[in-house]
């Protein structure tokens, strides 16, 4: 599903990504990888890098000597095809749990807002220690179980109204910003946590749309029941409006977190 489906290309992490354009705030791009001292010499393994956000922060400024991007996705990792030119960039497919480089290899591992996708999250985590070397740093991003709860409010309601009661959509991440120091620890000595937190004021239904509808599919295989999609999006979409007549726009708040790890 996550392959062939949610993340068979960078369409639908566009479409969620497009919702931080009505921060109430400017987000600085590269708050996540800011948190290392790049000098230019690091060798970096993105583990799960999809469309190459991150990488896009770092490789063409030339902050590191050399970065690998890895994906599960074929799709995701043509999207990066952009950034192959200068040769600080090398791409293969591969699954997080085991990965196809060697042991001490890289001096910073990056795991962004993937882990809770990984099937055996501990696999994962052990697999970034053995490919970072000794002194060197791993970071791995996530959500905190509040993140864009208004959101995720409008549709559990819109889908218990469609099945008649019951039958919500929201799932239980195995790695959160709740969870994530005590999987980590398992690993590394030092864990610690960067929060930030985006309020955002939307003025329109369209972007709530475009942001739950990019989340379709997995959406779908949580229902695990028939159910009727685009009628949950004109629900949320008419529960926007309303909100908007009355308040002026649509708020919701993203809760994300990145743990620095050595």
């Amino acid at each position: 599903m996550l392959t062939g489906k949610a993340y068979a290309d960078d369409r639908h992490i566009r479409s969620r990504m497009s919702i931080y354009a009505y921060a109430e705030k400017p987000v600085s791009l590269g708050w996540r990888t800011s948190m290392i001292p790049w000098d230019g010499t690091q060798i970096v393994a993105d583990v799960g890098c999809v469309n190459g956000f991150d990488l896009r922060q770092i490789v063409p400024q030339g902050r590191c000597r050399h970065a690998i991007g890895l994906d599960l996705s074929a799709g995701m990792l043509r999207s990066l095809a952009d950034l192959l030119p200068g040769g600080r960039l090398s791409l293969v497919q591969a699954d997080a749990q085991r990965l196809p480089l060697p042991e001490d290899c890289v001096d910073v591992a990056m795991a962004m807002h993937m882990l809770y996708h990984v099937p055996d999250v501990a696999a994962a985590i052990g697999e970034l220690r053995r490919i970072t070397s000794p002194g060197g740093t791993v970071l791995a991003s996530t959500n905190s179980p509040a993140h864009l709860a208004e959101i995720a409010d409008l549709v559990d309601g819109a889908i218990s109204r469609q099945l008649g009661g019951g039958g919500g959509s929201r799932r239980t991440d195995s790695f959160t910003t709740l969870t994530g120091t005590d999987l980590l620890s398992q690993e590394f000595a030092s864990v610690t946590l960067t929060t930030l937190d985006v309020p955002l004021s939307i003025p329109s239904a369209e972007p709530v749309i475009t942001y739950v509808g990019s989340l379709r599919e997995p959406t779908l295989a949580l229902v695990r029941v028939p159910l009727d999609f685009d009628a949950v999006l004109d629900d949320i979409a008419m529960n926007v409006e309303q909100v908007i007549q009355a308040e002026g726009s649509f708020r919701a708040t993203t809760h994300m977190g990145v743990f620095i790890c050595r």
